[in-house]
């Protein structure tokens, strides 16, 4: 299922099974412009988890499966079906995906 490079060039991640606070605390109006801001990148069309092809819909919290000391989370544009904070399972992101942390930043 690595379609186009090696999985370990790809970030694995899983969501978060904590309740995102609506809005965000630093002032984005989502957690998708969060996204936007942290990278300056527009919104990717497609949801960023290697395989699938829906939507980008959200800004999805996750955690680095690669990294287990770290607890930071990240944020990253997924479709409604693949940010489900029930699927404990890790799964990996299409090459070169951005994860800023959802914390407030400066871009914010």
């Amino acid at each position: 299922m690595f379609l186009n490079g090696n999985k370990r060039m790809r970030k694995h991640v899983k969501n978060s099974k904590r309740k995102a606070k609506f809005p965000p605390s630093c002032g984005c109006k989502t957690y998708l412009i969060h996204w936007e801001k942290a990278t300056k990148l527009n919104k990717p069309q497609r949801c960023s988890r290697l395989g699938c092809s829906n939507s980008s819909r959200v800004g999805a919290h996750i955690f680095n499966c690669s990294d287990t000391s770290s607890n930071k989370l990240m944020i990253v544009p997924l479709c409604n079906a693949c940010n489900n904070p029930a699927n404990s399972e890790c799964f990996y992101l299409k090459k070169n995906v951005k994860t800023p942390s959802a914390s407030k930043m400066k871009s914010c």
